[in-house]
């Protein structure tokens, strides 16, 4: 199976990667305006759930996620949204040992705004050497596709399956191991101890869940305020290296889509170790480790890393 090039030029430091890697950079420029126009007729309203929940709730404008998915990458190009390549060490480490004990392990990344969360758990496969049964589910179709189109470029068998996790039959569970990054921080309150009982359910004895949460409070009219100047302020800096081949037209209409997020993405993040463990307390081993990361709307942000573990039978 032919593999991308591993970079580990990766500066880590205090726990979080500092940099973007080039080859990351890379595929971001190319997909980034794909995911754009995915988003346009991918994203889908929804009955209940999805990026679009809160906003649709406070009577602002998208009645799909679209704002969401065919923003993230620009902002990910701008390092100004939590993505898993913060917590490379972290992954590479604790997916590795999975998977070194389990190589044909049954994986499930439960939910994704991109292929980023794929990326992870790829370089942790070729760090163990594994070949596991890799499926994808998220409540939208435009992440999926971004997931597929990262799997085929790198020839990556997964399967891709659009459905509520927390509502709908999963039809390939049981796992070996759940993956999924930030998951904890976008779901409303009320969702929170669904999503870890659900985990639970679909686990194999012995399986665990490996995950990361942001801790903070509410996102403030004056936050979103705040990270629009800064996506501004950032775009006027770059260059022609920002997505080459575009030119200055393109940061036009990039800003503007970042204004757009700014206004209608709510997160809705963990206020502390204790909330967390409480959520996790149906889990028979649970490690939780808080370091600091770059933050979205809150520059630092402290973050969990995050492994529970179902008692083996």
């Amino acid at each position: 199976m032919p593999q991308p090039e591993l970079v580990f030029e990766t500066i880590i430091s205090n726990g979080y990667a500092k940099t973007l890697d080039p080859q990351a950079r890379t595929l971001l420029v190319e997909s980034a305006p794909l995911m754009e126009a995915w988003s346009r007729t991918e994203c889908r309203p929804k009955p209940k759930g999805g990026m679009e929940e809160w906003a649709k709730e406070n009577k602002l404008e998208p009645e799909s996620c679209g704002w969401y998915h065919g923003t993230w990458q620009y902002l990910r190009l701008l390092d100004m949204v939590a993505v898993p390549h913060w917590h490379r060490e972290f992954y590479n480490e604790r997916l590795g040992e999975i998977l070194r004990e389990k190589p044909h392990a049954d994986i499930l990344i439960s939910a994704a705004a991109d292929w980023g969360m794929l990326v992870s758990l790829h370089e942790a496969i070729q760090i163990a050497g594994a070949t596991p049964n890799i499926v994808i589910y998220d409540i939208c179709k435009t992440p999926l596709k971004a997931c597929q189109w990262y799997a085929d470029l790198h020839k990556l068998p997964i399967t891709t399956r659009c459905s509520n996790i927390i509502t709908e039959n999963i039809a390939d569970a049981p796992f070996d191991l759940i993956v999924t990054d930030e998951f904890l921080s976008v779901l409303k309150a009320e969702y929170k101890p669904l999503i870890v009982r659900r985990w639970k359910e679909l686990l194999k004895p012995g399986g665990a869940v490996v995950t990361v949460a942001m801790m903070g409070g509410a996102t403030t009219p004056e936050l979103r305020e705040g990270y629009a100047r800064r996506a501004r302020l950032l775009l006027e800096k770059t260059n022609g290296d920002y997505l080459p081949g575009h030119g200055e037209g393109k940061k036009i209409h990039v800003l503007e889509r970042c204004a757009n997020f700014a206004e209608f993405h709510t997160r809705h993040m963990v206020s502390g170790e204790e909330e967390l463990r409480g959520l996790l307390s149906g889990f028979e081993r649970v490690e939780c480790r808080r370091i600091t990361t770059p933050g979205e709307c809150v520059n630092p942000t402290d973050s969990f890393q995050i492994v529970a573990t179902k008692l083996a039978e």
